[in-house]
Formats: C-alpha cells, structure tokens, sequence
C-alpha cells in the first residue's frame, strides 16, 4: 500500500523523466540555434538598402549638379527614394535569413525523423492538453500530425513550440491541473514495454 502511495506521488516525475529521455531540447532550441545567423542576415540587409540609397542619392545629386533636377526635386526625391530602399533592404535580409537557416533547419527536420520514425513520440504526451488548454490550437495540431504520422507537414518552429509547452508544463510538476490521472494516460501511451526499454 505504501508502495502504491509513493508511485502516486513520484509518478509525474516519472512523466517528466520519460520527457527528458525522449527529447534532446538542445537540438529542438530553434530560436538559440538561428540567433547566430540575424546579426548577420541583418547587415547583409542594411547593406543592401544602403548601397541602393547611397547610388540613388549619388545619380540624384549629379543631375542636381548639372541643372537636370531642380533642387525642390532633388530634396523630395532623397526622401521618396527611401520607399524602395526599405523594400530592398527588407527583402535582402529575408532572403539571407531564410538562406542562413536551411542548415539549421534540415538538422532540426533529420533529428524529429528519427523521433517519430516508430509510431510517432510527440502525440504520446498528449494527454498534456488538459493542462495547457485545447484553445493552443498549434500544439494541439503538431501532436495530431504526431499522431497521424504526418509530422513532415509541420513547420520547424511548430513543432519544436509544441515541445517546449510540452516541457513547461512538466517541469511545474507542482501544478495542479497536471493530475496523476494526466501522467497515467501518458505512460500508459508509451506502454510497458516502451517504459522498460527507456529504463535500460
């Protein structure tokens, strides 16, 4: 009877247990891992937006110089200018963002491959969602496709914010909504012999 008691009490850091064994969040940390590459997207981006500014207002001031633009012109134009500068710079900086992470992102799509190559993970810790409220419709659609085995439809960051709910919730392993009753659904998805293959 003792026993019993004690599982009841330890069981949702067994829950949480089971979690950190089943997911490296190091290589799920989307946002630490392309925190590199904005710095560096960013300036190819201003970069851009000022070499267009700066040939424009050069092209702009020659014709002043030369009688062509008249000096009302040339004021206003130094400032229309700034339209399509911004649209450049804005556009160079995304390509070079997106560019920069295709890397990161294919390392982050091969690792949850091999997470949900047998039978799907994340959807076993489904039974989370009556913590975290169904209204969090992207978590609840990454553990569905978990689920359906159609992970490949997510988006990076979809699936990795699924996660990281996923670990605040079981890291606040005092909360009151994450019942015992919510930590039984989760091991008994997993199974016995799934439990006793993480133990070993």
């Amino acid at each position: 009877m003792a026993g019993k008691q004690k599982s009841k009490r330890n069981i949702k850091k067994e829950v949480m247990r089971l979690f950190e064994r089943s997911f490296d969040m190091d290589k799920l940390n989307y946002k630490k891992l392309s925190l590199s590459t904005k710095p560096k997207s960013l300036l190819i981006g201003i970069g851009a937006g000022t070499v267009m500014y700066a040939t424009g207002f050069a092209l702009a001031y020659a014709a002043m110089q030369n009688n062509i633009l008249p000096l009302e012109e040339f004021a206003k134009l130094s400032w229309i200018i700034l339209i399509p500068v911004t649209i450049v710079g804005v556009t160079a900086w995304q390509i070079s963002k997106n560019r920069m992470e295709y890397p990161i992102r294919q390392e982050i799509l091969k690792y949850i491959a091999e997470l949900e190559k047998e039978g799907g993970l994340l959807w076993k810790f489904s039974p989370l969602m009556d913590v975290i409220g169904i209204e969090d419709t992207n978590t609840k659609k990454a553990l569905a496709k978990s689920n359906e085995g159609k992970f490949e439809e997510l988006a990076v960051e979809d699936y990795t914010e699924a996660v990281n709910k996923l670990n605040q919730v079981l890291i606040n392993t005092d909360n009151r909504q994450f019942s015992t009753v919510v930590a039984e659904a989760i091991l008994d998805n997993f199974g016995k012999l799934d439990l006793e293959k993480q133990a070993s």
